[in-house]
């Protein structure tokens, strides 16, 4: 199954919507979308998952590894509307330890607002 991002600049920070799965096949696609966006030099990445049928174990890996290289660059994630499947086996890694979940989009700039 193929997978589609788009970027789109929101204040402090860029939206990447994603749509389609995020597995094996597509990691190498996802990695160069988010790894562009971070040498841009933004400090916040959105993550748009409400499009996400399904998230496999690299996918995963994927996600974990890239919210600690916006660590290191001092910058930061967030996932917005995963569907409930994504959802669950996001919880099930306890990948929101790393990455927190907002339903929209308002909460997930305010988040880092707050936290910043």
């Amino acid at each position: 199954m193929s997978m589609q991002t788009k970027e789109r600049p929101v204040p402090n920070g860029v939206v990447l919507e994603i749509s389609g799965d995020l597995t094996y096949v597509n990691r190498e696609q996802f990695k160069t979308a988010v790894e562009t966006i971070r040498q841009k030099g933004c400090r916040h990445l959105i993550l748009n998952m409400a499009e996400v049928r399904f998230v496999d174990s690299s996918g995963l890996g994927l996600l974990a590894l890239i919210a600690q290289n916006f660590k290191l660059s001092q910058g930061k994630i967030s996932m917005l509307k995963p569907q409930s499947y994504v959802r669950e086996i996001m919880s099930l890694v306890n990948i929101q330890k790393l990455i927190p979940v907002y339903d929209n989009e308002e909460d997930a700039l305010a988040g880092h607002q707050r936290a910043a």
